[in-house]
């Protein structure tokens, strides 16, 4: 079962972990090349310097260049996340039948009141629904 797992998911850094301290945030690019579906994990710390509130925005945005320079909205994951209170994990699943090759997660935070207030952020993606298989192999080795 693991096994079958490995071989069709692919779990692949989305953003590094980072200071977010409110201006918008660009995560690592994705080749999504024959995988349907995804998982974003987007990770925080609680928020330091006691805002009155901190939200952030993620947005997916995929493209056909390897770069992204023609990166589009694909999907906003959430339009004001609270990363105020608790550290904490946020999960999304999503469908990416219809996206171009290439995707990648963007954060963008807003911070009200506090001193400098601000939070560390990161994310994972981990693909899945693979289109075709790599050879199957008789042990995997870590």
């Amino acid at each position: 079962m693991i096994k079958k797992l490995l071989q069709n998911a692919t779990v692949l850094e989305a953003m590094t972990p980072q200071a977010n301290t409110g201006a918008a945030i660009t995560g690592a690019i994705v080749d999504r090349l024959n995988y349907d579906d995804a998982i974003i994990a987007f990770h925080y710390a609680a928020a330091s310097g006691a805002p009155d509130a901190a939200t952030t925005a993620l947005v997916l945005q995929h493209g056909d260049a390897s770069n992204l320079s023609d990166a589009a909205t694909f999907l906003t994951l959430a339009a004001a996340l609270d990363i105020d209170a608790a550290a904490g994990i946020a999960y999304y699943a999503v469908d990416l039948v219809g996206a171009k090759r290439y995707i990648r997660l963007t954060a963008d935070a807003t911070y009200t009141g506090g001193t400098t207030p601000g939070n560390v952020v990161g994310a994972v993606a981990v693909l899945g629904n693979k289109k075709s298989g790599p050879a199957v192999a008789d042990a995997i080795v870590g």
